[in-house]
């Protein structure tokens, strides 16, 4: 595994942006998550197009590099079954009830490119919304591969 590049487009509605955290998993024995956040900037901002490349400490705009870094321990992009996006919930603990409007954040479409040796074409997954993650409509969606239902 090279890099994983992960393209994120948020809504552009009154309420589709967050502050909390959102992590990107990985499905199959492969199985991991890492942080989606920009080491520099703001990160799920609305109408954003934002790019988080995780990848080696030299090569990734992410937020703690070295915590978030698909190469160590290495990954086989052989044993990615697919991927999800994960929304946490901040502050912690946690004082928001069901339903508050601010615990939402709006994903239009998600694409999640891995680049990895030995691959003739990097593996593309790919998922378009919208979808809503939050208290009230859940925190989790799958991003299948390119071509998948």
């Amino acid at each position: 595994m090279e890099r994983i590049e992960v393209d994120i487009r948020i809504g552009e509605g009154r309420m589709s942006a967050t502050d909390d955290p959102i992590f990107l998993g990985i499905r199959g024995r492969a199985g991991r998550e890492f942080r989606l956040q920009h080491a520099e900037g703001a990160s799920f901002r609305r109408g954003a197009d934002d790019r988080y490349v995780l990848a080696g400490a030299d090569a990734t705009n992410v937020e703690y590099p070295e915590l978030n870094d698909p190469t160590t321990p290495a990954l086989d992009a052989a044993d990615i079954v697919g991927f999800y996006i994960r929304k946490g919930m901040a502050p912690i603990p946690n004082v928001r009830g069901i339903g508050e409007l601010d615990d939402r954040v709006e994903v239009v479409s998600v694409e999640v490119v891995v680049h990895a040796g030995g691959l003739a074409e990097p593996l593309r997954f790919f998922r378009l919304g919208p979808v809503w993650l939050g208290l009230a409509c859940g925190s989790t969606f799958e991003v299948p591969r390119e071509g998948e239902a």
